[in-house]
């Protein structure tokens, strides 16, 4: 019997030149498993685009040798994280079956925690929890994701999500941009470009200490890029002392949300913030609830500052909850893992509409997004849903609704069905109604950013692309821009 050979990848040989065969496969079992992101589970078991072969550099300089080799092919590059794309990933939209997957999450060494300039320099295919745990051990603070902070890595969040990345603390840090000094890229040239204040910007500095000082901030345009404008491989943030001292606590602000929203809009007024994190939670028909955490590094500083919020929640009808309810809803901040304590047995827990809404239009997507779920609550089998609030700084906020679902939701048409309200109706709304915008900056979130831009801003970001991407090989067309 006549042996078959198998027809490789038709970069496979220079691919493994360059990075060594250990690290190159184009089996399809191994294709295969990089097309199953975060949001396989309730996205009608969707997989993403497979890719035509998967590669493992380990270091900037691979990565570097890889794209030029693309370039001379026009083979199109994805880029791709831990895998916690809230997005169906890879995108069925971008590039061909020939698509080379590069797989960052080698590249994941810790360079240096500068405790002097108070700085950490990693590689981008780290994990944020290890990262934020070995900053943590030097007594450091980083900002990082809430969830999935055990999955998503550096390179991945920066890239694939709005502000690249949205932490814990996001009521009052803000997104991970605004801690980012510098990043190291490789551009869709092959090229390699460092961005902040340092090496990149003055010869003469060998550490990144600023952003902006000597060159315009080319940091951002790689932030929330999804992979687009370069890939990156070494990120250096800022951190601060850790704060030590810890408070928790919920107000029962009642059955009534003008009282809740009073108390809300006072509490993003001040200045400094009273609180670190803060969550309004509410189930159907029953009472809203406040959530607070307060950090400081002292606890005369927590104690100040939650008087001040106490004070507030009281003049405006609220009172402390009673302890059975701040066991179930401050064992954790995460909306997540609060989903725990009011869970039927069987069911699954998924966001609905989670989205960045101007905060003077809370209440009123709220009411929008549940006249939609009650139209199909029953034919689809949600058990139990709540509202949830949390401010992004001041002006915005991130709404939504977590749904409880049953087990036969899980699976078949009824999770199709889900899907599909997701995919219709959902964006009319969010994006036309409300001028609001979805967190992911990746996939089918990617082309619903670009769909509401003007067309100068459009022509803008041509521009961008093709200067950086004359081939268009890295993510082309993530955006829909018809290159």
């Amino acid at each position: 019997m006549k042996e078959v050979t198998k027809e490789h990848h038709p970069l496979y040989e220079e691919l493994c030149s360059i990075i060594g065969p250990e690290y190159v496969s184009d089996e399809e079992f191994v294709r295969r498993s990089y097309t199953r992101a975060a949001s396989y589970g309730m996205m009608a078991r969707v997989r993403g685009k497979t890719p035509g072969i998967a590669v493992r550099p380990g270091s900037t300089e691979e990565i570097s040798e890889i794209v030029k080799l693309a370039n001379k092919t026009r083979t199109p590059v994805v880029p791709k994280g831990g895998g916690g794309s809230i997005s169906i990933f890879p995108p069925f939209y971008v590039g061909t079956e020939e698509n080379i997957l590069i797989d960052t999450t080698r590249i994941n060494k810790i360079l240096e925690i500068d405790e002097d300039y108070m700085t950490v320099t990693t590689e981008c295919g780290i994990i944020l929890s290890r990262l934020s745990s070995e900053v943590r051990k030097k007594g450091f603070h980083l900002y990082t994701t809430d969830v999935p902070v055990h999955m998503d890595t550096v390179g991945g969040v920066l890239s694939g999500f709005i502000g690249g990345g949205e932490p814990s603390d996001l009521a009052t840090s803000g997104v991970m941009n605004r801690y980012v000094l510098g990043l190291k890229v490789v551009l869709p040239t092959g090229d390699i470009i460092q961005t902040g204040s340092g090496p990149g910007t003055n010869i003469h500095q060998n550490k990144v200490l600023h952003r902006e000082a000597g060159t315009p901030d080319m940091t951002g345009m790689f932030i929330g890029d999804g992979g687009s404008f370069g890939i990156k491989t070494e990120a250096t943030f800022t951190i601060r002392p850790f704060p030590s001292s810890y408070l928790v606590g919920v107000y029962d602000m009642g059955t009534s949300f003008e009282n809740l929203w009073k108390a809300f809009s006072k509490l993003v007024a001040t200045d400094p913030f009273p609180y670190t994190r803060l969550l309004v939670f509410h189930r159907q028909g029953g009472t809203w609830f406040m959530v607070y955490i307060i950090r400081g590094h002292t606890d005369e500083e927590t104690g100040l500052k939650e008087k001040i919020l106490g004070e507030i929640c009281v003049s405006c009808g609220g009172e402390p909850a009673e302890s059975r309810d701040v066991m179930e809803l401050a064992s954790s901040f995460s909306a997540r893992d609060l989903s725990k304590s009011v869970l039927p047995k069987g069911a699954a827990m998924t966001y609905f509409g989670e989205a960045l809404i101007p905060r003077l239009r809370t209440r009123e997507y709220l009411d929008d997004l549940n006249s939609m779920i009650d139209k199909v609550s029953k034919d689809l089998g949600i058990v139990e849903r709540a509202d949830f609030i949390v401010p992004y700084l001041r002006a915005m906020t991130i709404t939504g609704v977590l749904l409880y679902l049953s087990r036969e939701t899980q699976k078949g048409d009824r999770s199709e069905r889900l899907f599909e309200l997701m995919a219709t109706q959902f964006p009319n709304l969010l994006l036309e109604k409300f001028g609001g915008f979805t967190e992911s900056a990746q996939g089918e979130s990617a082309l619903l950013n670009a769909s509401v831009w003007s067309p100068t801003y459009k022509s803008y970001m041509k521009t961008l692309k093709k200067a950086l991407d004359p081939n268009n090989i890295l993510m082309p067309d993530l955006w829909g821009l018809g290159l």
